[in-house]
């Protein structure tokens, strides 16, 4: 069995590792959103075909991270639970931007910023493969590598029977955690829907055309029974992100080498921006404010932020939640609740905000600040999601089924008896 100081260098390296996930996930995602992946003003341009199909291919790549992020917090999760500890995801994103990445090298930040070459370099920092040589560190490390494989040292030090906890613990079900989705795939010519469609097989002409940049063989999210389970998760999350450190291009991530590592994916996109002038990437970026932050925006538009940022945090709480039930309590509240509201509300409601200009010198539109909420009360955390949607004026074009779905979501006030309610 562990010892009592193994068993706390786990719990806090384990915690921190969930706390980097959740730094990168707001950072990559609102590049993604500042994306115009289907512009509407490039056909007249000499290399309009060839902008219209960066705008897809970059948004479709920096989903595919966002995406892995999350499932590398969710394993990092389910260790540390596998080891008896409870995950902490609420109100653990970082407080401001720009931010160190936690125990990073102090000397690097990085904000939330619209997609250009800039933040492409300091997305690949934030991957950047491990030096040769470099040591396994707890802290004051240069890659994620580093410290990943600290943990790996002292997960060697454990003992399967210190991992009693597997039902308590998120898995790959019904087909979520699935590698791909409809925003990672994108075309490798967006204008192919100007080609002629086959009547007798109309998805032929989309299908020849979709990339799918996850591979189902470059990791998946899986329940931690033993220590081989918990080593194999940790180097999932470090081969996705950096990519085989023998390989001099860290280019896969895969056995069947049908992946590429989300440093090799930024690297490749911070190359090819470079074919485009600041004029031909205004028509695919949307004008977003640089680090926003709710204090720092108009009072009007304050009642979407608010919303944007309870739906954000609302979304880790439930999750956070799930990992102290199981069984078809769990199901109800991560399976249901967390997907849901990722993908019908939160990705409806921060797509619907960049379409609102501040009406400020810089031309900018309204972006999601991603900021913790506190709710008043677990008790009331739903019906104060409620409450804050119904206060979102008509004039914000908020979606008119935005309320229906938020009202569909589990309670995360679950009972002593278990059950929850939605």
């Amino acid at each position: 069995m562990m010892s009592p100081e193994l068993r706390k260098a786990l719990y806090t390296h384990l915690q921190t590792a969930i706390e980097i996930e959740l730094s990168t996930i707001p950072i990559y995602l609102y590049t993604y959103y500042s994306i115009q992946r289907q512009p509407q003003d490039t056909d007249s341009l000499p290399n309009g075909r060839a902008l219209a199909t960066f705008a897809n291919k970059a948004g479709g790549l920096l989903m595919s991270v966002a995406v892995e992020e999350m499932l590398h917090m969710s394993l990092s999760c389910n260790i540390l639970r596998s080891l008896g500890g409870e995950p902490k995801l609420y109100c653990r994103s970082p407080g401001a931007y720009p931010t160190n990445l936690p125990h990073h090298k102090a000397g690097f930040a990085v904000g939330l910023e619209p997609l250009s070459a800039h933040q492409l370099d300091q997305f690949k920092v934030i991957e950047v493969p491990e030096a040769e040589g470099a040591p396994p560190q707890s802290d004051n490390w240069d890659s994620i590598g580093q410290f990943y494989r600290y943990i790996v040292e002292l997960l060697d030090q454990t003992s399967d029977e210190d991992y009693g906890h597997g039902d308590e613990q998120l898995a790959a079900h019904r087909g979520y955690y699935s590698p791909n989705n409809v925003d990672t795939v994108y075309p490798k010519d967006a204008y192919y829907i100007q080609q002629p469609e086959d009547p007798f097989n109309p998805v032929k002409r989309g299908a020849e055309q979709a990339q799918y940049p996850n591979n189902k063989d470059s990791g998946h999210l899986r329940r931690i029974r033993c220590k081989h389970d918990a080593k194999m998760a940790i180097h999932a999350i470090m081969l996705q992100g950096e990519g085989y450190t023998n390989d001099p291009s860290h280019k896969r991530d895969d056995p069947e080498r049908n992946e590429v590592s989300h440093w090799y994916k930024y690297d490749a996109l911070r190359q090819e921006i470079n074919s485009f002038s600041a004029s031909d990437l205004s028509l695919i970026i949307q004008p977003f404010p640089v680090n926003p932050t709710r204090a720092g925006y108009p009072a009007p538009f304050l009642p979407l932020v608010d919303l944007a940022n309870a739906v954000y945090s609302y979304l880790f709480l439930l999750t956070e939640t799930a990992y102290r039930l199981d069984g078809e309590a769990q199901e109800s509240l991560f399976y249901v609740g967390m997907h849901k509201g990722m993908i019908f509300i939160l990705d409806k409601i921060l797509g619907g905000m960049r379409y609102q200009y501040l009406n400020n010198q810089a031309g900018q539109v309204l972006a999601p600040t991603f900021e913790n909420y506190q709710f008043n009360s677990l008790a009331t955390a739903k019906q104060e999601l409620i409450d804050l949607c119904l206060a979102v004026p008509a004039s914000l074009g908020l979606d008119s089924n935005i309320l229906g779905r938020i009202r569909d979501l589990p309670d995360v006030n679950v009972g002593p008896d278990g059950i929850v309610r939605f």
